[in-house]
């Protein structure tokens, strides 16, 4: 197995975790029926934002923190939604690749769902 090393990986990993996602008991709701994601769009954008991360290539251009937090007064995002999200983002990365940034993926997708976890609850919090 190899690591991640250019976009094409990356490409291949978004698309292979969306798929687990959006078909996910738990999770897969959030990204058809209250994101209502198309994922023909958001693919893209996602990969742009992983090839940011990981790659170290600027090329995403948003704020994934504001989004998740506006999708979070639509519907009740909960620890177990994040849980799920980052078993399944860890699934797929460890079924596709292995290496140095493999595991950064991992590292770094599990910050940014302790972080975003951590935001709506401040935010929710801040509401009551």
């Amino acid at each position: 197995m190899t690591d991640i090393t250019h976009r094409q990986d990356i490409d291949q990993l978004v698309a292979a975790f969306y798929t687990k996602a959006t078909t996910d008991p738990t999770i897969g709701h959030i990204f058809t029926e209250v994101a209502k994601l198309n994922l023909e769009a958001h693919l893209p954008v996602i990969g742009d934002f992983w090839e940011s991360v990981l790659l170290g290539n600027m090329v995403y251009r948003g704020n994934p923190m504001r989004k998740h937090l506006e999708l979070a007064q639509e519907t009740a995002l909960q620890r177990e939604h994040f849980d799920v999200w980052l078993g399944l983002w860890e699934e797929t990365v460890r079924e596709l690749f292995a290496g140095e940034k493999a595991e950064l993926a991992i590292f770094r997708a599990r910050n940014i769902g302790q972080l975003m976890l951590h935001k709506i609850k401040v935010m929710e919090e801040y509401r009551r």
